[in-house]
């Protein structure tokens, strides 16, 4: 019968020590001892029983470090000088440190160790102790975590390597990801510094966030495992391993070793994944037979090898990211680790047993040798030194990004070799331990004297003489070669990470062309424009069809690219502007704001006079001091061919500001012209006055301080906005001036007008019931409409839908002028005359 731990402090007071009862005891206990796991030092401990149970004194003092250190409870029976684990139960699973407690700056908990359920205790630092506490409770509660957290289904969790790199497949699929499905939410398990495009959000390997994350995301992909077991039923798990196996993996291995210890905890694993990827055929049998899997396998090629099916591959750019000559051509030397020379838990010691400085002197002058240790062999070349022409590459995340500069690889038995032929470039084994891996280390799937792609070394001299004599050896190969990547590397064309994405994943959740095209010119920016076009896309998806058809592809080419570029930066803050166009709108600005603007007081308040001759305009403005007038006047916001006021023409100006439409559009059809304007602000309405007269235009131009809106004799609530001069339209009965509203259509009844040939509405997001209380004058009158999009972020939507209702036909144009802030875009609506 297993004991049952308790840990209390001793005397209430823990920094004295701490009480450990076993209950029971075992009964043939001769000693007890802490052994820190490093096996560097031994505590005994002194016990006593009382009856069946067992008591022991644990210190603390000696047991505090400045670094985590984790002890082991050991036991000895019968004086037999042999100390066991002390295996055991404390009664309950969670959380998994049963016992914590602060000791001064440092804390220390005991928990069950994973293998065999014996008493373990961890010391660290306070906020390094309560970390690692805080992710292995959260660990042990996974189980739970799947059952209580909720799915989200826009998340995928990608992990590489153990969380040590931004590399291998899950880094292609990444990047083919962002752009084929910029719906989804990706985050990275990752402990290192290498950017990852698109900067989406990382997580710790193994930390409590990280297992959440892992209980909750819709989609998975990792190769190698995760550090928790099981999924919920909805989740989908892609498992795309790391290479196409030369070496016998799981349970193919016949001798004893870390693979061995290790293919239980890989078997369990395994039973979550959903897909398993596979680079060819010989792969599919051979991962299903090792793994002990039956699910669903992609045979889709790898995507890692993309970049080696192209033509460059981004070869400079590695280049300049490494700091690497561009003029040299590169020996990349690649080994895998030996299983036999293990130096901690899933560490190895490089076994280099090559002469590094010989070969290096027998390279030609613009060669250059790249050393790659394998990400398990600990510490790289060291502080080895290294002759000039070679430097050592082991810090690189991704063996891709190597493979790309590479003119020539060297490897052994490391399956960097299977996606190195898809560039056709030669490939050198060097395998000094030959007949070791293969009879008492490994062993091999394939005849590594008939199926390899290039020939064996055995030696340094030998792998010289290979070197010197590349060309004699491609051509000695050349058939095995093509046989080799015909059999191993036919699916590797460039496409591979496409392809899973397709499948894995599925298309993109909308096909129509406003949102595909807005997709396109969307991804690949700065940073974090990943996150905000995917928080973009979820709030417009639903409603995209409908944008796409009412608005988006009524709308000529130039236009629809125009209203992609605004839509980007303004609902997203997503900048897809012309550098040369923003730059001539800056220069324009300045150009207007260098002009003299004498300073006018009016009923107490002071504004600036604006000639607006240098805007091409005979007529001049008083105005707020940051109003410059060139969006609507400059830029003509609210004109474009085939849209444009004449002589005779009745204009309804709703959001009149200070009368700078009104005294363009007299300036446009040469006074000829009625305005109706309609302006809440007083402020603003004491400037149009000013300016009506200012410019000669009084008599024909009526002020009316009156919402437009779908009913009349209401009121709705407006007040000062931040900025001088503007307005904003408050809800419910809040704070602020109570306006009376009106609709259009009584306004029209009311003055007895015969004609309205434009309505040009820019009324702080109240556009469409405004447009609802004119529908009669609408129909009536089929006037121009010119309409803002930017107040709310439906106007897309709900505008054209009203037009669409009206049962008038309309053309489309699309106006934006205002860049730097993306407002000020507006939709010009034209009626479309019936043929005669």
């Amino acid at each position: 019968m297993h004991p049952v731990f308790d840990i209390r402090p001793a005397a209430g007071d823990a920094e004295h020590g701490l009480l450990l009862s076993l209950q029971p005891g075992p009964p043939r206990m001769s000693g007890l001892r802490l052994r820190s796991r490093d096996g560097a030092r031994v505590l005994p401990l002194h016990f006593h029983r009382e009856g069946d149970t067992v008591r022991a004194e644990l210190p603390v003092a000696p047991l505090l470090e400045d670094r985590p250190l984790r002890w082991d409870v050991q036991v000895e029976l019968d004086g037999n000088g042999v100390f066991e684990p002390l295996i055991g139960t404390t009664g309950t699973t969670i959380p998994r440190h049963f016992f914590q407690q602060a000791i001064g700056e440092h804390g220390i908990s005991a928990y069950l160790s994973d293998s065999v359920s014996s008493l373990a205790l961890f010391t660290a630092p306070s906020q390094q102790h309560a970390y690692t506490v805080d992710a292995e409770n959260t660990r042990a509660a996974f189980p739970m975590l799947l059952e209580e957290l909720p799915l989200q289904e826009d998340l995928v969790l990608f992990e590489s390597f153990l969380g040590k790199a931004y590399a291998g497949n899950p880094r292609y699929i990444h990047e083919a990801l962002r752009r084929m499905r910029p719906d989804l939410r990706c985050v990275w398990a990752y402990n290192g510094d290498t950017p990852i495009p698109g900067n989406p959000a990382r997580v710790r390997r193994g930390s409590a966030a990280y297992h959440r994350l892992l209980a909750q995301a819709r989609y998975r992909v990792n190769n190698i495992l995760f550090t928790a077991h099981g999924r919920k039923p909805d989740t989908r798990y892609l498992q795309t391993w790391h290479g196409t196996p030369l070496k016998r993996l799981g349970y193919d291995i016949d001798v004893a070793g870390p693979e061995v210890d290790a293919r239980d905890n890989l078997y369990r694993e395994s039973r979550a994944w959903t897909h398993l990827l596979s680079a060819n055929n010989y792969s599919s049998a051979v991962l299903r037979r090792a793994f002990r899997y039956e699910g669903d396998v992609l045979e889709t090629g790898y995507p890692l090898t993309d970049p080696l099916a192209a033509a460059d591959g981004g070869r400079t750019d590695v280049l300049r990211r490494l700091d690497l000559p561009l003029d040299r051509r590169y020996v990349l030397y690649a080994p895998t680790w030996r299983d036999d020379r293990q130096v901690g838990h899933w560490q190895f010691d490089l076994d280099l047993r090559l002469d590094v400085a010989r070969v290096a002197a027998a390279l030609a002058p613009d060669q250059m040798l790249l050393v790659r240790a394998h990400h398990l062999v600990s510490g790289g070349l060291g502080d080895r030194p290294l002759p000039a022409n070679v430097r050592d590459v082991s810090h690189v995340d991704d063996a891709t990004d190597l493979c790309v500069i590479a003119d020539v690889l060297v490897t052994d038995y490391s399956s960097i070799f299977f996606d190195f032929a898809t560039s056709g470039r030669p490939i050198l084994f060097y395998c000094y331990d030959l007949d070791q891996y293969a009879q008492r280390i490994r062993g091999f799937y394939l005849d590594m004297e008939q199926d390899l792609p290039g020939p064996i070394a055995r030696s340094t001299d030998a792998l010289i003489a290979l070197l010197a004599d590349l060309p004699a050896v491609q051509a000695a190969h050349a058939e095995r070669y093509t046989a080799f990547r015909q059999r191993f590397c036919a699916l590797n064309d460039g496409r591979a990470a496409a392809r899973v994405v397709d499948a894995f994943f599925g298309p993109f959740p909308a096909t129509n062309r406003f949102m595909t095209d807005l997709v396109a010119l969307g991804i690949g920016g700065a940073a974090d424009d990943d996150a905000r076009l995917q928080r973009l896309i979820q709030r417009y998806l639903a409603d995209s069809d409908a944008i796409s058809t009412l608005l988006y592809e009524r709308l000529q080419p130039a236009e629809q690219q125009r209203f992609l570029v605004w839509f980007l930066k303004r609902w997203a803050g997503i900048d897809r502007i012309d550098p040369a166009e923003m730059a001539f709108y800056d220069a324009e600005v300045e150009r207007i704001r260098q002009a003299e603007r004498p300073p006018v007081e009016i009923d107490g308040g002071h504004y600036v006079l604006q000639d607006m001759r240098p805007q091409g305009h005979d007529f001049r403005l008083v105005t707020y001091a940051w109003a410059l007038s060139i969006d609507d006047v400059l830029f003509d916001q609210y004109q474009t061919e085939g849209f444009r006021v004449a002589p005779g023409d009745v204009i309804i100006d709703a959001g009149a500001f200070i009368g700078d439409t009104a005294a363009l559009f007299c300036a446009k059809t040469g006074g000829d012209c009625q305005v109706h304007a309609f302006e809440l602000l007083d402020e603003s309405i004491a400037l149009f006055r000013y300016n009506n007269a200012l410019n000669g235009i009084s008599d024909r131009v009526v002020l009316n301080k009156l919402a437009l809106s779908d009913h009349s004799q209401g009121s709705l609530v407006i007040k000062q906005a931040r900025l001088q001069g503007a307005t904003s339209v408050e809800p419910g009965d809040g704070p602020g001036e109570r306006i009376p509203t009106i609709t259009l259509d009584d306004y029209v009844a009311r003055h007895g007008l015969q004609r309205v040939d434009l309505i040009k509405m820019d009324i702080e997001g109240s556009e469409i019931p405004a447009l609802h209380g004119a529908v009669q004058t609408i129909r009536r009158f089929r006037p121009k409409l010119a309409l803002c999009l930017y107040h709310k972020w439906d106007d897309v939507l709900t505008i054209p839908r009203f037009i669409a209702g009206l049962g008038i036909p309309y053309r489309f144009n699309f106006k934006w002028v205002q860049l730097p802030q993306g407002w000020e875009a507006v939709l010009l609506a034209s009626p479309i005359e019936p043929m005669q």
